[in-house]
């Protein structure tokens, strides 16, 4: 019998190279995404704010399968703005997007006892401040200390918080398109822009270094760009 994950975030990016990348190695994929994934795997389109809407998704899409990954990918980095000019909606959304719904899909997989390993993909901006981004820093850190809470409750389960880097996705084009004179933390991103690798790339080094990543201790934060390839 197939192995099977579950993915958030799969209609493009990393989410929809992990798709691949474990498709190709013989796992039945699942995936909640906010639009139609361009594969042929168990997914079901959901506004992933939408707190209902995603219980019942992930009733119909869950109920029965025990994922031994369970991946955290979705996420939204706009908008850019300074601190002061970002609305409570705007913030609360971002806050929802990037953790509360991580801590609904957890709470739902938990209580069914339906996940072996959790990796909840996180960012360096977990830990360091960017001008401009206050939400995603906020939000990533945020899910890198729910995902520790949870694996210091959980012994069973394998936790980790996962920055895969800079990768070139649609998320790093909206980088690309604002304005760097404004804020000090794009002119990086504009420097590294033709060197960023893709997230097929990015896919498959996380996968064929799960084992390395599974011997971590449980609720660490670690990023990949530690493991140097060959």
């Amino acid at each position: 019998m197939k192995k099977k994950i579950l993915i958030t975030g799969t209609s493009s990016g990393l989410g929809l190279s992990l798709c691949d990348i474990f498709t190709k190695n013989d796992y039945q994929v699942y995936g909640i995404s906010r639009s139609t994934t361009p594969r042929d795997i168990s997914n079901r389109v959901v506004n992933i704010a939408d707190t209902d809407h995603l219980n019942e998704s992930m009733l119909s899409l869950c109920s029965s399968h025990i994922f031994e990954y369970l991946f955290l990918n979705a996420g939204v980095l706009n908008p850019i703005k300074k601190a002061h000019d970002i609305t409570l909606e705007e913030f609360y959304n971002s806050l929802y997007v990037n953790v509360g719904s991580s801590k609904q899909i957890l709470d739902f997989l938990l209580k069914h006892n339906k996940i072996k390993n959790v990796i909840a993909i996180s960012s360096g901006a977990a830990n360091k401040p960017y001008d401009g981004w206050l939400n995603y820093c906020v939000s990533k850190s945020a899910l890198k200390q729910l995902i520790s809470c949870y694996a210091l409750e959980n012994k069973n389960i394998h936790f980790l918080s996962l920055a895969p880097g800079v990768i070139k996705t649609k998320m790093q084009d909206y980088l690309l398109e604002q304005d760097a004179t404004k804020f000090s933390s794009l002119k990086k991103f504009h420097e590294i822009h033709n060197s960023i690798p893709g997230p097929d790339t990015t896919a498959s080094k996380m996968f064929d270094n799960l084992e390395f990543l599974n011997n971590l201790e449980s609720g660490t934060f670690f990023d990949l760009r530690e493991i140097k390839c060959k």
